[in-house]
């Protein structure tokens, strides 16, 4: 009586956990340079002068992890189960990767070593990571969620 209805999208967009914006970040780096700085000046002012470049390199290797940490802002992990195909679409630092697979063929592997767990998507011989945004429990939370709409094997 009624068409077959193809059965609903599943989709799961990860983001990484980032708790101050832009602006954030710099008045907080700038505070840790200020309060750096302001140490280094008072050793400085009793004659240990050694401990100004010190301070300098601190700032930079201190700029330089909040640098790296920007560049991946924007990473993502966007899975799509559809009708007929699995996408698995994933930005990580300036690296853009696409994965097409045939459904009834792809497979989710997940390994479970204690507290550790690891997903990965297999097929035609290759496999790729899965939920390497989550933590270890919102990955098992995941493999539950795909248990039923894609098969899920355990090693």
């Amino acid at each position: 009586m009624f068409p077959e209805a193809a059965s609903p999208a599943f989709v799961h967009h990860s983001v990484p956990n980032r708790s101050l914006g832009e602006a954030g970040r710099r008045w907080f780096l700038g505070a840790i340079a200020a309060t750096t700085l302001a140490i280094a000046a008072g050793a400085t002012a009793l004659g240990a002068w050694p401990v100004m470049p010190f301070a300098g390199l601190e700032i930079a290797l201190v700029m330089l992890a909040f640098h790296l940490v920007r560049q991946h802002d924007a990473d993502f992990e966007h899975l799509e189960i559809g009708e007929h195909e699995v996408r698995v679409e994933c930005r990580e630092a300036r690296s853009h990767t696409r994965f097409v697979a045939h459904r009834p063929w792809a497979r989710v592997v997940v390994r479970d070593r204690g507290a550790r767990c690891t997903l990965g998507l297999a097929y035609a011989g290759k496999t790729v990571p899965l939920g390497r945004l989550l933590s270890d429990e919102g990955r098992r939370r995941l493999a539950e969620q795909l248990r039923g709409r894609i098969a899920v094997t355990a090693n």
